[in-house]
C-alpha cells in the first residue's frame, strides 16, 4: 500500500506574477509549436534537400522529438494555470498521469539522441570522409531513426509503472503525479535515475564536448592551410606573370597571331579557374562552420536547458528525501528552460543557415499573402 507524502500547501505568487508566467508560458509554448511545424515543412516540401541531407532529417527528426515535448507540456501548463496552490495538483487521473509523463521523456530521450547522431555524422563527414551510395545513405538513415525512437520508447517505458498519484495529507481529493514512493520500487527507481542521467545527459554531453572539439580544430587547421595555400598560389601568380611580361618584351618585333584567337575559341585562363576555385572553396567553409556553430549552440542549450533536472537529481542523492522541486520557483525555472530548448531551435535555425531562413520566408508568405519578404532565391538554397 502507498504511504503518503506530506506536501505542505503553500500560496503561490502574487496573482500579476502568476499571470505573467502564464503569458509567458504560452508564448513559448505557440512559438516552439509553429517553428517545430516551420521545420518540418521546410525539409518535407524540399524533397532534393531530403536525398541530399543527412543533418536535414535528423534536424526534422530533432523538430518532432520538440512537438512530443511541446504538446505533452500543454497538460502541466494548463494545469499550473488554473491551480492558485503549490504543488500543482494533477487533475487528470492515473492514465493521463503516466502517458504524459512517458511522453515528455520519451521527447527527451529521443531528443538527446538526435543532437548526438548529428555530431558524430558530422565528426564522420568532416574528419573522416566515407562516400555512400544513395541507397546505402537512406538504409543508414532509416536504421539510424529506428534506433533511436526503439531506445527511447523502451528506456522510457519504466515511468509507466513508476508514476503514481500521492495525495495531499491537507487537501483532500487533490493529488500529484510523481515518481512511487513504495519501498520496493525505491532499488529500481535509484537504478534507473542514474541509467538516466549518465545515457542520456553526461555521456551525451561529454562524447559532442570531444567531437565538437576536434571538428573545430579540424575546420581551424584547414582555413589555415587554405589561407596558406591561397598566399603562396598568389605569390606563384606574380612570379609566372612577370616572368611573361620579360618574355613578352623581347618578341616585340613578333608578328605571329595569337593562339587564343584561331578558330575564335575562348579559353579560361588559370588564374580565372584558380579564383572561381578559392571562392568556391571560401563559401564551402563558411558555410559549414555556421552549420557547425549552429548544432553546437543547439546542443549547449539542451544540456544547458535540463541541467536543472540533474542538480535536483544530485541534490536528492545528497539531502534524501528532499527536493529542489519543493520550491515553486526552481520548479517554474526548470519547465521554462525546457520549453525554451525546444521552442528556440527553430530561431536558431533560421539566424545560422540560408536554407532554412529562405524556406522559412516562403512558407510564410504562402501561410500570410501580406508578409512580403525577398525570396528570389527559391532554387538555390545551401545545404547544411
Amino acid at each position: 500500500m502507498n504511504t503518503t507524502i506530506l506536501i505542505s500547501i503553500k500560496n503561490g505568487p502574487s496573482e500579476w506574477l502568476r499571470l505573467f508566467l502564464i503569458i509567458l508560458f504560452i508564448i513559448i509554448l505557440l512559438t516552439g509549436l509553429f517553428g517545430n511545424c516551420l521545420v518540418l515543412l521546410s525539409v518535407i516540401t524540399n524533397h532534393t534537400k531530403i536525398r541530399r541531407s543527412s543533418t536535414n532529417l535528423l534536424l526534422v527528426n530533432m523538430s518532432c522529438a520538440d512537438l512530443i515535448i511541446l504538446i505533452f507540456n500543454i497538460f502541466d501548463i494548463a494545469q499550473f494555470s488554473f491551480d492558485p496552490y503549490w504543488p500543482t495538483a494533477w487533475y487528470l487521473g492515473l492514465s493521463f498521469c503516466k502517458i504524459v509523463r512517458f511522453s515528455q521523456v520519451f521527447g527527451c530521450y529521443v531528443s538527446v539522441q538526435t543532437l548526438l547522431t548529428i555530431s558524430i555524422e558530422r565528426y564522420i563527414s568532416i574528419i573522416h570522409p566515407i562516400k555512400i551510395s544513395q541507397i546505402n545513405h537512406r538504409k543508414r538513415l532509416c536504421l539510424i531513426f529506428i534506433l533511436i525512437w526503439s531506445l527511447g520508447f523502451l528506456m522510457a517505458l519504466p515511468n509507466l509503472y513508476l508514476l503514481e498519484l500521492h495525495p495531499f495529507y491537507n487537501r483532500p481529493q487533490y493529488y500529484v503525479c510523481g515518481l512511487s514512493d513504495r519501498w520496493i520500487d525505491s532499488h529500481l527507481i535509484t537504478f534507473y535515475k542514474y541509467a538516466e542521467s549518465v545515457l542520456f545527459f553526461f555521456l551525451p554531453a561529454f562524447i559532442q564536448t570531444i567531437l565538437y572539439l576536434i571538428i573545430c580544430r579540424k575546420i581551424f587547421l584547414v582555413d589555415r592551410a587554405v589561407k596558406y595555400q591561397g598566399h603562396a598560389q598568389t605569390v606563384q601568380q606574380v612570379i609566372i606573370s612577370n616572368s611573361l611580361q620579360q618574355y613578352s618584351d623581347t618578341k616585340l618585333s613578333s608578328s605571329l597571331p595569337s593562339p587564343l584567337m584561331n578558330n575564335n575559341t575562348v579559353s579560361v585562363s588559370p588564374q580565372c579557374e584558380s579564383r572561381v576555385k578559392k571562392a568556391t572553396n571560401k563559401n564551402g567553409n563558411k558555410a559549414r562552420r555556421k552549420a557547425i556553430i549552429m548544432i553546437l549552440i543547439v546542443a549547449m542549450l539542451y544540456f544547458i536547458a535540463f541541467s536543472p533536472i540533474q542538480i535536483n537529481f544530485i541534490y536528492t542523492q545528497i539531502n534524501h528525501s528532499h527536493h529542489l522541486y519543493e520550491h515553486r520557483l526552481f520548479f517554474v525555472v526548470t519547465i521554462l528552460l525546457a520549453l525554451s530548448s525546444t521552442a528556440f531551435n527553430p530561431i536558431i535555425f533560421y539566424i545560422f543557415s540560408k536554407y532554412f531562413r529562405c524556406k522559412f520566408q516562403i512558407l510564410l508568405r504562402c501561410l500570410c499573402p501580406s508578409y512580403h519578404l525577398s525570396t528570389r532565391q527559391k532554387n538555390n538554397f545551401g545545404i547544411i
